[in-house]
């Protein structure tokens, strides 16, 4: 019952992303995004509303954060990965790559 418990916990959490899918805690190593399965918590603490799949969350980043007004995507790449762009941007130097806070690479 122990272990049960534990897996339950450990897969509910908002601190760990879920392997093969986007949700949980991602970073870039000084921004943190939150992403449930209906919900979006951005950098600043902001909950806009978002668009999320499986692999993808995609939302305006508000007024109080970097690019605000922007639609920002956050696509996942594979487990460890999800790539934030700018939606419409043709410019890669916009896509930054994020890691599970629990992974953060620095």
């Amino acid at each position: 019952m122990k272990q049960f418990f534990l897996a339950a916990l450990l897969l509910t959490s908002p601190n760990v992303a879920h392997a093969d899918a986007i949700y949980g805690c991602w970073t870039n190593g000084t921004e943190r995004l939150v992403v449930e399965f209906s919900k979006i918590t951005s950098p600043s603490g902001a909950s806009p509303q978002a668009q999320i799949d499986r692999h993808t969350a995609i939302f305006t980043a508000p007024e109080s954060e970097r690019d605000a007004g922007q639609t920002l995507v956050f696509r996942q790449l594979n487990d460890n990965e999800i790539a934030r762009t700018i939606q419409g941007s043709t410019d890669s130097t916009n896509r930054e790559i994020w890691n599970p806070c629990n992974l953060a690479i620095s």
